[in-house]
């Protein structure tokens, strides 16, 4: 079998959305189909979603042909039975997106067996003058209060809004209700699986001209109704100045969220950061990696992933000044972190 690369590089799946809008093109600068695009699986394994490899010795071969071949040095030792556990994704809301919340997985077992619960996380890449995220309820509310609301189509009346900028970053348990407001661009990383209860769409029709299925039933099942203590919102913490800036968002027990910064040009390496050595998700929020060893050049707003072997092995890299990375992982349920 070829050698497992230590960079992996794939292409993104774009979804049109009756929501979704053009930034991945005017933002992004990237080539994308015609219509209303609201997201770009930029690396999925999930259900017939399964991103094609760009990398030349493999191109086009799903990414879960490659894992299959070898778990261990794609992904680390943990998830050589279960697959790569992650899905991220771009969202590009120009219209708000329905109400939604996510199940756990004790839930989904019981009741979505074919997909797992759902925690996820927003990162902002940028958002129009007064912009705003849904993220938990306003009030302490019941679930007989909200199902009210709900019919009476009144179901915001209830929701926490929050005014966002470039840079922050919101964790949603399951159970926490939310919604992407008009005029966001986001990076999200959430357990790999669809388990979305649609609450409330604002009396939204869709395609077919009908209003939007809700699955309240469900949703009402699984929601917090506590009234949110801000925690939602994630503070980055310094981890270490050397060799670069690097901050934590979260560190839970699906995945975990950095933010590398590099203020001036530098060299550096990608090596081991967690024990037993796991897979890295890269987004660039802004600036350049090169590779040398590849002759690789990684612009701003590009995706690109380290394999298990590539951590292992150590991997040299330039960043220049300005670079940001949102760097993504396994959670703590598997990986111990340095």
């Amino acid at each position: 079998m070829e050698k497992i690369p230590k960079v992996l590089f794939v292409t993104p799946l774009y979804k049109e959305k009756i929501w979704g809008g053009r930034k991945l093109e005017t933002f992004l600068g990237r080539k994308i189909p015609e219509g209303s695009i609201g997201e770009s699986w930029e690396v999925s394994v999930y259900g017939s979603d399964v991103s094609p490899i760009k990398n030349i010795e493999f191109h086009n071969t799903p990414l879960t042909d490659l894992i299959r071949k070898a778990p261990e040095s794609v992904l680390g030792k943990p998830f050589t039975k279960s697959g790569l556990p992650l899905l991220v994704k771009v969202i590009d809301a120009k219209e708000k997106l329905s109400v939604q919340v996510h199940p756990d997985d004790d839930y989904a077992l019981k009741y979505d067996p074919k997909s797992n619960g759902k925690k996820e996380c927003w990162y902002v890449l940028s958002a129009e003058p007064g912009a705003e995220l849904v993220v938990g309820f306003d009030t302490n509310t019941s679930k007989e209060e909200y199902e009210s609301l709900v019919k009476q189509n009144l179901g915001e009346n209830v929701l926490r809004k929050w005014k966002v900028k470039p840079g922050d970053v919101f964790l949603l348990n399951p159970g926490t209700i939310h919604a992407i407001g008009g005029g966001v661009l986001l990076l999200e990383v959430q357990q790999s699986s669809d388990s979305t209860y649609r609450v409330y769409d604002y009396g939204r029709l869709g395609d077919d001209g009908n209003p939007r299925e809700l699955h309240l039933e469900k949703a009402l099942a699984v929601l917090n109704f506590q009234k949110s203590d801000g925690s939602e919102k994630q503070t980055k913490q310094l981890i270490t100045y050397h060799p670069f800036p690097r901050y934590l968002f979260t560190s839970n027990d699906k995945f975990r969220l950095e933010s590398w910064e590099f203020n001036q040009a530098q060299n550096f390496t990608f090596s081991k950061l967690g024990d037993p050595v796991t897979f890295g998700i890269f987004y660039t929020v802004s600036g350049s990696i090169y590779f040398p060893e590849f002759q690789k050049l990684v612009g701003p707003n590009e995706t690109f992933m380290i394999t298990a072997a590539g951590f292992s092995e150590t991997i040299s890299a330039f960043a220049e000044t300005g670079t940001k990375l949102a760097f993504m992982s396994a959670g703590s349920d598997s990986v111990k972190y340095q």
